[in-house]
């Protein structure tokens, strides 16, 4: 009788049961998965594969294990977010499939102390264990994982040291200027050598052109759409996009310049990689490496062009220009959101601006009738700025033009009124049938097993009616807290209402983002409906 007691601070909540990992030290013949990593795909690491295998499944056919899979991942021991196949072998140990993971050394999973002990840890949430052959660890025989740390703290020490070998190596190569890269940059191949850049002969005419039609005045977007339409695949044999014709004109490679040591990654707090740029006296550049593809005058002028029309991005997109209603109004005809947009106008026109702003319902719902709407967006942001002033200047004013939401929320709260006072009584009917299922136990109406499941069905339905009722509670407070916000915003808004055409545009934005959800408009600039946000 005693045993078929549940303490108070467990009775009613839903808590996992633990499955210790310790329970199969002595059972035979456990479904575990085997984890091989290797850093690159090349043909020694091929071989250590197959090695690993071996060991792997040696070991665990003396030891009485079922390897039932084998995990392979070819990527750094750096990061383990970045494996796929070790993130699919957890997956397996957490629904089942495998009790345990077997890897040679501890060094295979990763070469980070944080990143192991979060690895060993997951394991054992899941109720599985960790083996690793070459240290002879297995973290059931490890409490306070102190062996676990050691072992760990070596295999980072050595990925550092191996590291940093290779980064004098690449170092001394680059001072000598020579390449790091296996993969030459658009318009180069590597030499016979592989140590330097040379031309390429397929790549290098479609580089030039590029170069050549950039000065002429074309566009990235211009010229990557040229190229894909011509069937000429882009860097590492991909389509060309904006960023691919970006890279190829701010490079100086193109100069006969190597530059090396430039960035760095670094390790962020949850183990994620970022790349950060070094300081400028850290950088390694040598010229006259490698053929240059392009002259200094072309580079210079490339670099003016491009510099030109970042500038005028820039002034285009800061807050000077936004588009006060975009999102927020909507087409009265069909209720599309209508957004802002740029137009240019075609040459030969006469004016003095070579674009002009207008908002556009596209009509993507398939509701609006043709043509595509458009409203001048000086005049619409000028109907919008004298809106928020009229609202804002009058409180009753603006009171009353709630009042229709504020209506519909008190129909809605009286059917959330009814709905709640049906779900309390049901709580009430279920308290009593809890407590006629305690009294039929007592008396020996029913078994021990019969009143489990009827009490637990019950508390379930109860909590699940609570969740609901607290949901609703929110509802009904909603108006209070509308009428709060608008006395807020009000008061906030009231002091600055002369001059609101005068607020910075994003203070504008800030407060139409913020007062109204949506905003229906006319094709003859009349404000049909307004729908605030509550």
């Amino acid at each position: 009788m005693v045993d078929d007691l549940i303490p108070a601070h467990i009775s009613g909540r839903r808590l996992t049961v633990l499955h210790d990992p310790k329970e199969t030290i002595s059972q035979e013949f456990i479904d575990i998965g085997g984890y091989i990593r290797v850093s690159t795909p090349k043909e020694a690491q091929a071989s250590s594969i197959e090695y690993q295998k071996d060991i792997l499944k040696q070991w665990a056919e003396v030891e009485k294990y079922n390897l039932v899979k084998v995990y392979t991942d070819i990527k750094s021991g750096e990061y383990k977010y970045l494996r796929n196949e070790l993130n699919e072998m957890l997956n397996d140990v957490k629904n089942g499939k495998i009790k345990g993971v077997l890897a040679k050394e501890i060094s295979r999973t990763s070469r980070d102390v944080m990143d192991i002990l979060e690895l060993k840890r997951e394991i054992a949430s899941y109720g599985g264990f960790f083996i690793s052959i070459k240290e002879s660890y297995d973290s059931r025989a490890d409490d306070d994982e102190f062996l676990l740390i050691l072992h760990a703290a070596l295999a980072q020490k050595e990925r550092k040291q191996t590291a940093g070998r290779v980064k004098l190596t690449q170092m001394m190569k680059a001072k000598e200027g020579k390449v790091n890269s296996p993969n030459p940059a658009y318009g180069y191949m590597l030499s016979e050598d592989g140590q330097h850049y040379v031309k390429n002969p397929e790549t290098y005419p479609t580089l030039r052109f590029i170069i050549e039609k950039y000065i002429d005045g074309w566009g990235q977007q211009k010229l990557a759409k040229y190229l894909n339409s011509r069937g000429i695949p882009g860097p590492r044999g991909k389509k060309w996009h904006t960023n691919s014709i970006r890279t190829i004109i701010n490079n100086p490679v193109y100069l006969g310049i190597t530059m090396y040591n430039v960035t760095t990654t670094v390790r962020t707090a949850d183990g994620k990689r970022r790349l950060v740029v070094r300081p400028r006296e850290e950088w390694i550049v040598r010229e006259n490496t490698h053929e240059p593809l392009i002259t200094q005058e072309e580079w210079d002028k490339v670099q003016h062009i491009a510099e030109q029309r970042r500038r005028k991005y820039e002034h285009e997109w800061t807050c000077e220009r936004k588009y006060l209603g975009s999102a927020i109004l909507r087409c009265a005809e069909c209720g599309s959101k209508v957004y802002g947009t740029k137009i240019n106008i075609k040459k030969g026109h006469t004016e003095d601006r070579y674009y002009y702003y207008r908002y556009r319902c596209f009509g993507r719902n398939g509701k609006c009738t043709p043509p595509m709407k458009t409203w001048k967006m000086d005049k619409v942001d000028k109907m919008l700025i004298d809106l928020v002033k009229n609202l804002f200047s009058n409180k009753e004013r603006l009171m009353k033009s709630l009042n229709k939401q504020l209506n519909f929320c008190e129909d809605k709260d009286r059917e959330v009124f009814a709905r709640r006072e049906q779900i309390t009584n049901r709580i009430k009917k279920i308290d009593r049938a809890m407590k006629k299922q305690q009294m039929a136990f007592e008396e020996d109406v029913i078994t021990l097993q019969e009143y489990k499941d009827r009490i637990t069905e019950l508390r379930n339905e109860k909590q699940q009616l609570s969740n609901t009722l607290m949901e609703l509670d929110n509802d009904l407070t909603k108006v209070d807290t509308v009428v709060e916000k608008f006395n807020r915003v009000f008061n906030n808004l009231s002091q600055k209402i002369n001059r609101f055409e005068e607020m910075p545009p994003q203070e504008q934005v800030f407060f139409m983002d913020n007062i109204f959800e949506a905003i229906y408009l006319t094709m003859d600039y009349k404000i049909t409906n307004i729908v605030f946000k509550l």
